[in-house]
């Protein structure tokens, strides 16, 4: 099974930018969910994605030295997931630090025992947590950039 082809990068403000392999993601800590529903905008459950094995974006983000010199930098800072088709999403730094919803957003790689994609080709982005969970569900990421508002 090749796992060594997909990468999700981390960049911005970020003192070491980060790429991380599929096999990276499958050795740091993992988290596993009940059945995940998705919920689309307007509120109708879309589809089934059962259980599912990730890992929490924080983990990741943790991995990278985030440059906030500033007293109140993180109450400014946020987090674009982009996809590959370049489909984004955005969470606040005290969303993702400092909240509930920090503790279910997931990058996910693997769903009822079995890869998420063929060969372990990519992995998603859902933040269990929302109640409607379609608008920010990331299919295939592969770029995360972290960022502050001038």
């Amino acid at each position: 099974m090749e796992t060594n082809e997909y990468q999700l990068t981390v960049t911005g403000r970020v003192k070491t930018p980060l790429t991380l392999g599929m096999d990276e993601l499958r050795h740091m800590d993992i988290v596993e969910t009940d059945d995940l529903m998705i919920i689309c905008g307007e509120g109708d459950p879309k589809r089934a994605l059962g259980r599912c094995k990730g890992v929490l974006l924080t983990d990741i983000v943790n991995l990278t030295e985030v440059i906030a010199p500033e007293h109140n930098d993180t109450k400014k800072t946020y987090l674009v997931a982009s996809s590959e088709d370049g489909y984004k999403t955005l969470f606040s730094w005290q969303e993702l630090y400092n909240s509930v919803v920090g503790d279910g957003v997931l990058v996910i790689f693997e769903k009822d025992g079995r890869p998420l994609y063929e060969n372990h080709s990519s992995a998603d982005l859902i933040s269990v947590m929302d109640h409607l969970s379609g608008p920010r569900w990331v299919k295939n990421i592969r770029h995360i950039e972290v960022k502050i508002l001038a």
